[in-house]
């Protein structure tokens, strides 16, 4: 059965294409290098089979292919491309193209795929190297969807314990935030009774500060764990000695927890290039949490000395410990607390883990924890040591003073 072919294409490419149909007396040819004109043509012949070259004439992308279709719809459109525009293949195809082939496919390559779609002209034939780039293409966008699929699973467990960190974390500061509101509330009532004397006002009024200096804690936690994240935290840095201000956070240690013993070692004097207050807040949350979970008959040991990479302070409990996993969660997830929060004993937000640690590593420093063999965790933080004074305490282990 003889069928008609229109030819649209390059001068060189028409004559190899012309040149390999001699020998075929079932295709009737029709040949052109004008587009404008190949399409005229095509509305008036209707050929069986269209095959133009895609970029020719300034036509880009879909406009000649859809061009073409619109002039002759019974035609079956065979288009001429680069191996690089395997996207455009796919677009041609859901188009209306039956056919494709590389620019540089040879003349019986290119009459191959003629001849099936003038045979068959409700199927798709490509050519071999054309089909070769589209199965490559495909198999390696099949394993992207896989590993993008793993991705995806992965950051979908993520938002899951997120979700449920978030949710721990409004139980707990419910728990948190009605303690000291319950407290200014029942204060509040009794201090309106004009019975009650001085001196019990005095007491009801040091405990209602307390309460709500308790409540401002978790708030600024809060919010500065907000900046963190945003990244608009700063801080307020200067030279200053780190050792009265670890001692001072031991003396509220101490009165916060009178049944637990303390026991200091701080080196005479600490330089450094800090954040006094964070650095302040930092130390108070390791005390209060050695403190917080130690025995009454085991004592909390804090150390604070000058190394050579910098000022390292330690705290050591002797509880029973926070296992590595708990404490890594509780470094990078914000509202992780390290116990669940249906058995509650302790106090805690969960952010004072996290936050400490974001607020050594804006020094510059790093923070950690180790479970000890004999039970308990040691938490220890480093800050490094100004420039200027590394080369006076280089290698020096300050003497310490051991504070009982």
């Amino acid at each position: 059965m003889v069928r008609s072919v229109l030819l649209c294409d390059t001068p060189g490419a028409i004559s190899a294409l012309h040149a390999a149909t001699r020998h075929r007396p079932d295709l009737v040819v029709d040949v052109s290098t004008d587009a404008l004109r190949a399409i005229e043509a095509a509305a008036r012949i209707r050929p069986d089979v269209i095959c133009c070259r895609l970029a020719i004439d300034g036509f880009t992308d879909l406009e000649l292919l859809t061009r073409f279709l619109s002039a002759s719809p019974t035609s079956a459109m065979v288009v001429r491309l680069s191996l690089d525009d395997l996207g455009l293949a796919s677009m041609c195809l859901r188009t209306g193209a039956r056919g494709v082939v590389a620019t540089d496919d040879d003349p019986a390559t290119c009459l191959e795929v003629i001849t099936a779609v003038a045979e068959r002209p409700t199927t798709v034939a490509l050519s071999t190297r054309m089909a070769f780039e589209v199965g490559v293409t495909l198999g390696d966008r099949l394993a992207e969807t896989g590993h993008m699929r793993i991705e995806l699973e992965g950051l979908r467990e993520s938002i899951s314990q997120g979700t449920t960190a978030k949710a721990d974390f409004l139980s707990n500061i419910s728990h948190e935030l009605r303690t000291p509101v319950t407290v200014a509330k029942g204060i509040a009532y009794v201090l309106r009774n004009p019975s009650v004397g001085e001196d019990e006002r005095a007491e009801f009024l040091d405990t209602l500060q307390d309460s709500l200096d308790n409540l401002m804690g978790l708030v600024d936690e809060i919010i500065t764990m907000s900046e963190l994240e945003r990244g608009t935290f700063e801080l307020d840095l200067a030279d200053i000695d780190l050792a009265p201000i670890v001692q001072r956070s031991i003396g509220r240690a101490r009165g916060r927890h009178e049944a637990v013993r303390i026991e200091a070692s701080i080196a005479p004097s600490l330089p450094a290039h800090a954040d006094a207050d964070r650095v302040e807040g930092v130390v108070d949350e390791l005390l209060e949490n050695a403190c917080r979970y130690s025995p009454a008959n085991e004592p909390v040991e804090i150390t604070a000395r000058l190394r050579s990479e910098g000022v390292v302070v330690s705290v050591t409990d002797h509880g029973e410990g926070l296992a590595r996993t708990v404490a890594r969660r509780s470094f990078e997830e914000p509202f992780s607390t390290g116990e669940g929060v249906l058995r509650k004993e302790k106090a805690g937000v969960g952010v004072g883990l996290h936050l400490a640690r974001q607020l050594i590593i804006e020094h510059g420093g790093t923070l950690w924890t180790d479970p000890l063999p004999g039970g308990g965790t040691r938490a220890s933080f480093c800050i490094p040591v100004p420039d200027r004074d590394r080369g006076t305490h280089a290698g020096l282990d300050s003497t310490p003073h051991t504070d009982p």
